[in-house]
């Protein structure tokens, strides 16, 4: 790292400092760096102390901001309304229904408070609290993997094969009608 950090402090600030009117161009073949890192390098030299080492070090990328969290009040009410919906509803309501009702809540336009204004939001709000479940990928019961060796019985026999007067369910009728 200390290594790194010397070739670096020899190359970049005093050529960027000497020489601020020089073409990115000319600083990259000059110091040997790509022309996006003279373009940074230049930025922040003059935002700071061009003799400060800190400034060659990457910067993290990572969010700095905290992320949006929704208000208490309304993840209850989402939770309320799909629990005990409103306008007489017969059936549990779904995310675009509980979008529209959201906006007219009184409680919750009294408060002032940041509302939803998307359906895929209040769908991640009733997942979070358990209120949707998903769907597993994987078959309700797999089949278990059989012992090496174990013998098994399996039937190959075609029902065309077999005559109507041998089958054990009888002669088969053929039926006619709509498939409703």
């Amino acid at each position: 790292m200390a290594r790194r950090m010397d070739a670096r402090s020899s190359l970049a600030p005093r050529s960027v400092v000497k020489s601020p009117q020089a073409t990115p161009r000319e600083l990259a073949q000059a110091t040997g760096r790509s022309m996006s890192w003279v373009k940074k390098g230049r930025k922040r030299f003059a935002e700071d102390d061009p003799h400060d080492l800190s400034l060659l070090c990457s910067r993290s990328r990572a969010h700095h901001a905290p992320y949006f969290r929704w208000d208490v009040r309304v993840i209850q009410r989402i939770v309320e309304m799909r629990f005990s919906p409103p306008e007489n509803l017969k059936c549990v309501p779904g995310p675009r229904a509980l979008l529209s009702w959201l906006a007219r809540d009184p409680q919750l336009q009294a408060a002032q408070i940041p509302l939803p204004r998307s359906s895929r939001t209040i769908w991640k709000i009733l997942h979070a609290t358990g209120c949707l479940l998903t769907c597993s990928k994987e078959p309700p019961h797999p089949n278990e993997l059989r012992a090496p060796l174990e013998e098994i019985q399996m039937d190959f026999k075609d029902v065309g094969s077999v005559s109507p007067e041998h089958s054990p369910q009888g002669p088969r009728v053929a039926q006619r009608g709509c498939s409703r």
